[in-house]
């Protein structure tokens, strides 16, 4: 119950990221959801586009799950690594929990999106991209509303160490996204 009012209040935040300190299969399951409705939505946007193969044809769906995975795994893992140099590990901990709960959250949502779009017959491809822009828009603002509470309620440990803050921002949160856009130009 305290999940499903994650945009309205931190209560889920408060009591289950100080037990978080071991993988849960609730927050496990919430990632595993995380990377298929990321990986669905990247499957729609390619098929939106005309693109209809990456490596194989028959096989692009799962491709796109495995990418999509790999990519939110390493993610995490340079996050912790990065933590750590910082001797950030208690912030960072609590951090990420918020970010991967956010985030499935967002997913969540999405997922409701996608399949009312997945059901509901398209007429043109003018509604395919409507569906696709709210869908962004959907991802984008929940993002945001995340980033301002967590801020918000981190604001004591952030003020201190607001260089290192931004560093962490622009190194694990904006890097990752620019080696993505990056490599999909050359892929």
């Amino acid at each position: 119950m305290d999940y499903q009012r994650l945009l309205l209040n931190n209560k889920y935040i408060i009591i289950y990221g100080k037990k978080e300190r071991k993988l849960h299969l609730f927050t496990v399951v919430l990632y595993l959801i995380q990377c298929l409705c990321l990986a669905l939505f990247v499957y729609i946007c390619l098929k939106h586009y005309g693109i209809t193969m990456l490596y194989t044809e028959r096989f692009m769906f799962l491709e796109i799950v495995l990418f999509v995975f790999l990519f939110l795994v390493a993610k995490l893992l340079l996050q912790r690594w990065i933590s750590s140099l910082f001797d950030l590990s208690d912030f960072s901990r609590d951090y990420i929990f918020s970010r991967i709960a956010y985030s499935s959250y967002a997913a969540i949502v999405m997922i409701i999106v996608l399949f009312l779009g997945v059901y509901l017959p398209f007429t043109s491809e003018k509604h395919l991209f409507l569906l696709l822009l709210v869908l962004f828009t959907i991802l984008l603002i929940i993002n945001i509303l995340s980033w301002l509470k967590i801020i918000k309620s981190n604001q004591k440990e952030i003020k201190p160490y607001l260089f290192y803050f931004i560093l962490y921002l622009c190194t694990l949160e904006i890097a990752p996204y620019i080696f993505l856009i990056y490599g999909t130009r050359y892929f």
